[in-house]
């Protein structure tokens, strides 16, 4: 059996790509000095990789770079030979990290190995300068597993990046998890798309793509940045197809939301200052928002925020919350701005947030929504 016969009958074992089991199996048949590559290799890589680390080029010692999911691929070995020492590799596998710890203790002795999940890191916020991702999204992300684990691990992506730090992700960019991507990186970073060389002895597979997120101090809202072009890639089809039309309908969006047109925000977004900061009152502000997550929330629920148009010392309440049932969701005075602003000023609240239930809630007492 050749190699490459024997590396798909390895991962044959693997079934689940988010099972801790089944990846320790896969490392413990796989051997200690052999190390698999998902997708691109060093020589593919290092190039725009480089480009992307080395600014300024001889501050790489310096430069802290998280690896997660790090596997036994040797990118942080190849990233530790080309200059940079601050490398720190998770793993929520025992076994890999320990055949990575041995491999590199005495050559790479700088080089960082800690078994951790990578969907809940324990790292204290804003530690490092870059986190380097190698197809481990594209792993939590398995279309019937649905979004939560990618979810988590992008929110811990975003907490342990320093302001001015890189999010570097290496993936197939496949549909399902640019839908995830795109949306969670939209206020407060700026982004760009890149395409990664293949050999030249490569048959038409899939294609590997380099998608770039970077924390800036601002929450200004910014298109993203394609540095692909797509009739070069026409031999992989649905693929590039699919990744253009996510860029197009997020760039779309984010048109969209700059205009100021009456969006539907997510509450990530108000945190992050799409509509200015929320623990002040604003006059006026009125703001319409998604609480919940589907796939990861029990309840998902449609609400409107609004801040009294006028502030007046006779405020009876700070903050109001108003539930709107289901059945009268639709009518003039919930469902228009002008008839929501009449409810605001006989509320006499400050800030009035209205919560439209709607079918999805139809089996859930009040009780729960409440909770």
């Amino acid at each position: 059996m050749g190699k490459r016969d024997q590396e798909e009958e390895l991962l044959k074992t693997l079934g689940d790509f988010t099972s801790k089991e089944n990846w320790d199996k896969f490392f413990t048949l796989r051997g200690t000095d052999d190390s698999f590559e998902w997708y691109a290799e060093w020589t593919q890589l290092s190039d725009p990789l480089l480009s992307q680390l080395s600014s300024p080029p001889d501050a790489a010692e310096s430069v802290q770079i998280l690896v997660p999911g790090c596997g036994n691929s040797r990118l942080s070995e190849n990233l530790y030979d080309a200059g940079f020492r601050g490398i720190t590799n998770i793993d929520f596998s025992k076994v890999v990290i320990s055949d990575m710890l041995r491999r590199n203790v005495r050559s790479r002795p700088g080089m960082r190995w800690r078994v951790m999940d990578m969907t809940s890191m324990q790292f204290v916020d804003e530690t490092f300068d870059v986190v380097l991702d190698k197809g481990g999204l594209d792993a939590l992300m398995e279309p019937e597993l649905g979004p939560e684990l990618g979810n988590q691990y992008l929110s811990e992506v975003k907490r342990v990046l320093k302001s001015g730090g890189k999010f570097i992700c290496l993936t197939l960019a496949e549909s399902h998890v640019l839908g995830l991507f795109f949306p969670k990186f939209r206020y407060g970073w700026k982004m760009s798309l890149h395409v990664i060389p293949q050999k030249p002895s490569d048959k038409p597979n899939l294609h590997t793509f380099m998608v770039i997120a970077e924390k800036e101090k601002s929450a200004v809202l910014q298109q993203i940045s394609s540095a692909i072009i797509p009739s070069s890639l026409d031999c992989y089809g649905n693929q590039v197809h699919g990744l253009q039309e996510a860029l197009e309908s997020e760039n779309q969006i984010r048109t969209e939301y700059s205009s100021g047109s009456d969006i539907l925000y997510s509450f990530e977004d108000l945190q992050l200052g799409a509509k200015g900061d929320l623990t002040e009152l604003s006059p006026g502000r009125r703001v319409m928002l998604t609480l919940g997550q589907q796939g990861a929330s029990r309840f998902c629920y449609k609400v409107v925020l609004l801040d009294a148009q006028q502030q007046s010392s006779s405020f009876v309440y700070h903050f109001g919350v108003f539930l709107v049932p289901k059945a009268r969701a639709r009518e003039w005075l919930f469902s228009s701005e002008e008839g929501q602003w009449q409810i605001v000023e006989s509320s006499k609240a400050a800030r009035l947030m209205m919560v439209l239930l709607d079918p999805s809630h139809a089996n859930a007492s009040m009780d729960e929504i409440q909770v």
